[in-house]
């Protein structure tokens, strides 16, 4: 017991050293230019090249995360409008899951009380220059738990599993419906991230036309495909195993990684080791892999950070069979905001090196195994 204890301890005095300070809102009060920071945070910014879309990415640690940068996402409250007793008040409910012999849900689904969108016939209008159609797609709620204090870091990792396969099971059914070209689905954490509840959800999107940022991604992957022969994602991952530079961790099935050209702090992906191209036919037996993945990296997160804001992207194809495109959860904490230079240049500016960043969250990791 004691020798854990002093492993812990030195794993602190590691994530606090001058290398991390920036990353840690108790230990802010060094520079980031201080002469005992590490060479890496005080080299010059550095243009990266995004694999996956056509934008550059500033790596600039000259910047530095601000103290006002971070907020605290951790629940305040065990009841808000998605709790139990509210059913007959926020959306009209699609799905319930309750265990054997009780009345009690576990998890519920239900149509978005404030979507934008309804199920209509999709139908374009307009000329070339001037284009338009009437609303139409399906907007989804997935009450994760009935508990609005909980969090995905310290749900039952067998409860996870089960939430992730209902996320597979909706987006299988909705990507069923008539002229779907995109389907996402988010996972949005505190108000700073764009939470519209104080309670453990994700949002399901379905809508007939297509999505800019996958296309981005479509458009690379194909690029690359068409030059090599290989896929994209699948050789990024195969270079990351290989090198570790911005390896976070992995298991049997999936990999986690800090992506070379990281738009945001901390910003981590989590992909398939399997090639495949939509979440919604992923198999039921390699779920369980992802929730402890996916969870020991929102551990990692909250225990070093403070529970942020973030949020979670999943993208995918609606339909499996694409041998380009490799479907995958983006991580993004909300930890500095956009300033001028980023809006009118286009450029995204990240302080925090995807390499540091890696070396920052195995170091959380590693507390955990401790």
């Amino acid at each position: 017991m004691k020798g854990r204890q002093e492993t812990r301890e030195k794993l602190k005095i590691s994530l606090s050293s001058p290398l991390l300070v920036t990353y840690l809102p108790s230990l802010l009060p060094f520079s980031l230019h201080s002469p005992f920071l590490c060479p890496t945070l005080r080299a010059v910014s550095q243009l990266r090249k995004d694999p996956f879309s056509p934008a550059w990415v500033i790596i600039s640690p000259e910047r530095g995360l601000e103290p006002s940068d971070f907020g605290s996402a951790r629940p305040k409250t065990n009841h808000s409008p998605l709790s139990p007793g509210n059913e007959a008040f926020v959306g009209k409910e699609i799905r319930s899951f309750c265990p054997p012999g009780s009345k009690q849900w576990r998890m519920r689904v239900i149509e978005n009380p404030t979507a934008l969108l309804t199920p209509k016939p999709f139908q374009i209008a307009g000329s070339d220059l001037f284009t338009s159609a009437l609303n139409s797609g399906y907007q989804e709620i997935i009450v994760e738990h009935p508990d609005a204090s909980m969090t995905l870091d310290h749900m039952p990792l067998e409860h996870l599993t089960d939430v992730l396969k209902l996320y597979r099971d909706r987006l299988e059914t909705l990507s069923g419906k008539p002229n779907i070209q995109h389907i996402q689905l988010t996972r949005n954490v505190g108000k700073m991230a764009g939470a519209s509840y104080d309670h453990p959800h994700a949002q399901i999107l379905a809508i007939p036309v297509n999505n800019r940022w996958i296309d981005e991604e479509i458009s690379a992957a194909s690029d690359y495909y068409d030059l090599h022969q290989h896929c994209l994602f699948c050789d990024v991952m195969e270079a990351e195993l290989r090198t570790k530079e911005r390896l976070i961790s992995y298991n049997q099935h999936f990999v986690a990684i800090a992506p070379y050209a990281s738009k945001n702090p901390l910003e981590t992906w989590i992909l398939p080791r399997q090639h495949a191209s939509s979440f919604a036919e992923v198999a039921s037996n390699v779920l369980p892999f992802l929730a402890e993945l996916l969870q020991s990296i929102v551990r990692a997160m909250n225990s070093a950070l403070n529970y942020p804001p973030y949020n979670l992207l999943l993208h995918t194809l609606p339909k499996e069979g694409n041998s380009k495109y490799h479907w995958h959860i983006e991580l993004l904490p909300r930890l500095t905001r956009q300033a001028g230079f980023d809006w009118s240049s286009g450029f995204y500016v990240n302080p925090t090196p995807p390499e540091d960043a890696a070396r920052f969250l195995k170091g959380a990791l590693a507390l955990q195994e401790v």
